[in-house]
Order: C-alpha cells, then structure tokens, then sequence
C-alpha cells in the first residue's frame, strides 16, 4: 500500500515539475495559459484515479463474490463444472437435425442424454458423436445411454431398440 502511494506522489511531482518547465520555456501568450490548463486537467485526472481504481476494484470484488461465492471455491467449480455440461449441450445442437438435447448425470456418475430431432438422423453416428462431445467438454467417459426422439419414436443406443412413445 506504502509503494502505491509514493508512486502516487512521484508522478504527482513529475507532472508538476514538467507543466513547470513547460511554462517557462513558451513565450507569454495564449500557448502558455493552455498549456497550463491542459497540466492542470492532467494533475486533477492523475489525483483522483487512485480513488477511481479503488472504485473499480471494489465494483469488481461484489460482482466476484455474487457470481462464485465466498469461501473456499466449491462455488467456482460448481460454476465451471455447469459450463462444461452447456457447452457439451452446445455441441451436440451443432449436430444437423438436431432440435433438442438434455445431458443429466447419475449419481453413479454415469451420463443420460436425450435428443429431440427434426428428421430421421443415423442413431449410431449421432450417439458417437454425443459420446464425443460429453468426452471432450465434461471429462465424464461414462455415457450410459443416448436416447433419439424423433416423432414419437425413441431409439436408444444403450439397448438398441426401438419404441413408440
């Protein structure tokens, strides 16, 4: 805190000592009232920006806490491990034809995922491609079962069969 406030004060020093010398070096006129005023708006916005950072900086630490939570940052990898899960989701509704998704984890740690389509789409290259995704965003290599429905008709990859809804 003392190292911050004497670089404070040097460049408050330096700020004066240059509109110093500044002055007396341009002759007398409008030049020399401008740079005046133009040293004085620099020595103002240079005084009160360690307030406006400390203002910043306590913005920024509610926002911090709102988001993750105090503690010991069980909060955070709640947050980060939600992300992966919607970015899993994210992937799999890139698939063409692919209108819905819903990735729910066991307590097993298994991994269930749901897939609405608008049209006929290959249920093995689909269930690959959700195993793919959940793999690389979640970590999770267990996915249990991929259900495909598809009007009424739900094919899933885990049994294989197909069934009308």
């Amino acid at each position: 805190m003392l190292a911050v406030v004497g670089t404070w004060v040097k460049s408050l020093v330096v700020i004066v000592l240059l509109g110093n010398l500044a002055e007396f070096l341009l002759p007398k006129g409008d030049l020399r009232r401008y740079t005046g005023l133009v040293v004085g708006l620099i020595l103002l916005l240079v005084m009160v920006s360690p307030v406006w950072r400390f203002i910043q900086g306590a913005h920024v630490t509610v926002i911090q806490q709102e988001l993750l939570g105090s503690g010991t940052g069980k909060n955070l990898s709640a947050v980060i491990q939600r992300e992966e899960w919607n970015q899993a989701e994210a992937m799999v509704l890139s698939f063409p034809g692919v209108s819905s998704c819903q990735i729910r984890r066991l307590p097993k740690g298994e991994v269930v995922v749901r897939v609405d389509t608008t049209k006929p789409i290959n249920t093995s290259q689909l269930t690959s491609y959700v195993k793919a995704a959940v793999q690389m965003t979640t970590g999770a290599s267990t996915v249990a079962e991929v259900q495909v429905h598809y009007h009424g008709t739900v094919t899933s990859e885990a049994t294989g069969t197909k069934r009308r809804e």
